[in-house]
């Protein structure tokens, strides 16, 4: 092959800056017509409400017929149909992209917010009674009874708190998208 192009496929390095500010440069051009199903897009809102209003599609077409709209009823009845599909999966997609990020935001931030609470709750409880097991050794009650005063209530008697270790037990809950 040789590396001879003809002249018309070769351009200068340098007129490709000027090229790029003269495309850039370009606004949107209007188009004279659009397609049927943005037309009809456009119309929706209005559509439903006269069909609500007991028009039927054919009826709605000879209006349209009228401002040289040329739909038939049917390929209107679908058009309608195709835009509301689009929409609702639209806004499912929507739904699910924001149910998504809430469930994934709830899985990792309560699962260890859960479990740093749960071994918080241990370690306090582990505290209290390692901390009670090493008080000195109490006075009969009736030497304690002997000591105070008749007018002060008596103490209550401590009850030891029950150690339970959730961490066993616990599995992180995890939610599916529907």
């Amino acid at each position: 092959m040789s590396d001879k192009l003809p002249e018309q496929e070769r351009i200068s390095k340098d007129k490709i800056p000027s090229a790029l500010e003269a495309l850039r440069a370009l606004d949107a051009k209007e188009l004279p017509d659009v397609p049927a199903k943005e037309a009809i897009r456009k119309m929706r809102r209005q559509i439903e409400r006269v069909l609500k209003l007991g028009y039927t599609y054919d009826e709605v077409s000879e209006v349209l017929a009228g401002l040289d709209i040329h739909i038939g009823g049917s390929r209107l009845k679908y058009l309608l149909g195709e835009v509301r599909k689009e929409t609702r999966s639209r806004n499912k997609k929507k739904a699910d992209l924001t149910e998504s990020t809430e469930t994934e935001h709830f899985t990792a931030g309560s699962s260890v917010e859960v479990l740093e609470t749960e071994r918080r709750a241990n370690a306090t409880l582990q505290n209290s009674v390692q901390s009670s097991k090493q008080k000195p050794q109490q006075k009969p009650k009736a030497q304690l009874e002997q000591e105070q005063p008749k007018h002060q209530p008596q103490p209550q008697s401590l009850v030891q708190p029950e150690i339970v270790d959730f961490t066993e037990d616990y599995q992180p809950v995890m939610l599916r998208k529907r």
